[in-house]
């Protein structure tokens, strides 16, 4: 998934007194030029070219399975999970967060430009005013481009993984692709250029050495964590259990125990099972069912313009 899930998770209208003025910098114009230059081939209307990579993936219904795990890791970063702890209204309205984050993030994938560029304005609204003091004394603010980089991190790390999971490995030059866009979304909310990794393979190790060192859940990133896992805790615990082992696949090794997540053989079945039932139903079923409506919607216009043309 191509936009911050963790931004579109932050309340609007209550903020802190203290942050009121917090303000949202302004987008380079000429860096947008730069930026966009290099995926300008066969350009619709849209913020991407019209084969782009993200638009690939992100068609299939079946990637949001893997939005708890991206969620996970965001939030395994104690800053990042101080910011969600004291500023988003998840755990009162999991279920509207999550419809919320999906809707951002497709239509910044597949709307038209303004619609693209309106979704990333309400983006870089909602991190404005986010800001505080961790329970380690750290002060933290949303707008902090290294929290931003580790937050699109986890979602093009986990799209990629899941993606590869059930239709086979993509070719490097596909993964490059896939993070230079990620890269492109990232820097239009304010991540500098030279704090990116430059290839999937340095995202990897840039992922690595965040897991050693920053990404160290203390009390309030397990307690946000299990928010994540159990919206709604009067629910028998057998009901998560599906979603605990999905996301568990998905999590780095290093993740699953310090977040309370078993990974054994019962998991690892499941896990199996589940790719093996994606792959069959992506053929059986109709594509109304296994595409993303705002997907559908951007290729039948494709198409009309082919036939246009």
């Amino acid at each position: 998934m191509a936009a911050l899930i963790w931004a579109t998770s932050f309340r609007t209208a209550r903020t802190r007194p203290a942050c009121a003025t917090a303000s949202t910098p302004r987008r380079s114009t000429s860096r947008r030029a730069t930026i966009t230059a290099g995926t300008n081939r066969l350009r619709d209307n849209g913020i991407l070219a019209a084969d782009s990579v993200a638009r690939r993936i992100n068609r299939e219904s079946f990637l949001l399975l893997g939005g708890t795990a991206a969620l996970l890791m965001q939030v395994a970063h104690p800053l990042v999970a101080a910011g969600v702890d004291q500023h988003s209204d998840f755990r009162r309205s999991p279920l509207r967060r999550l419809v919320r984050t999906v809707d951002t993030t497709l239509a910044i994938v597949y709307g038209e430009r303004a619609t693209a560029e309106s979704a990333l304005t309400r983006i870089g609204r909602r991190h404005g005013p986010v800001r505080g003091q961790a329970a380690d004394g750290r002060a933290y603010r949303a707008r902090d481009p290294r929290l931003m980089l580790w937050v699109q991190t986890t979602l093009v790390l986990t799209s990629v993984r899941w993606y590869e999971a059930v239709m086979g490995r993509m070719s490097d030059a596909e993964r490059d692709a896939y993070w230079a866009e990620g890269k492109f979304f990232a820097g239009e909310l304010g991540v500098p250029e030279h704090l990116f990794p430059p290839t999937y393979a340095d995202l990897e190790r840039y992922e690595a050495e965040m897991l050693g060192t920053e990404v160290r859940p203390d009390s309030v990133a397990t307690a946000v964590a299990r928010d994540v896992l159990r919206p709604y805790p009067w629910l028998p615990e057998a009901v998560y259990w599906p979603t605990d082992a999905l996301s568990a696949a998905l999590l780095p090794v290093s993740l699953r125990g310090r977040l309370g997540l078993r990974y054994g053989a019962p998991q690892r079945l499941f896990y199996r099972a589940v790719i093996v039932s994606v792959r069959a139903l992506r053929v059986l079923l109709p594509s109304w069912l296994t595409v993303v409506p705002q997907a559908r919607r951007f290729e039948k216009a494709q198409r009309q313009r082919r036939k246009a043309a």
